[in-house]
């Protein structure tokens, strides 16, 4: 698995290419990786306090599905 910091360097240098319909978060299937056992989420509130994500959405911690129907590329084990 590589992790995080390795792949935003791949994507700094351009060496990360994704579809043109690709999406950082989407709604998931109940299980596996989903917000609900990410590092990142916050149960009161129902948000993500990652860095990116908050890029990614402008500052708005808010996940717009419940946490254990979403994920997103910054998802990390908790």
């Amino acid at each position: 698995m590589i992790r995080l910091s390795e792949l935003l360097d791949l994507i700094s240098e351009g060496k990360v290419e994704y579809p043109s319909n690709h999406k950082p978060g989407m709604r998931v299937t109940k299980g596996g990786s989903m917000c609900a056992n990410c590092e990142y989420h916050e149960v009161k509130g129902n948000m993500c306090n990652n860095k990116y994500w908050l890029q990614w959405k402008n500052g708005d911690a808010k996940i717009q599905a419940p946490a254990d129907e979403y994920c997103c590329d910054w998802w990390h084990e908790k």
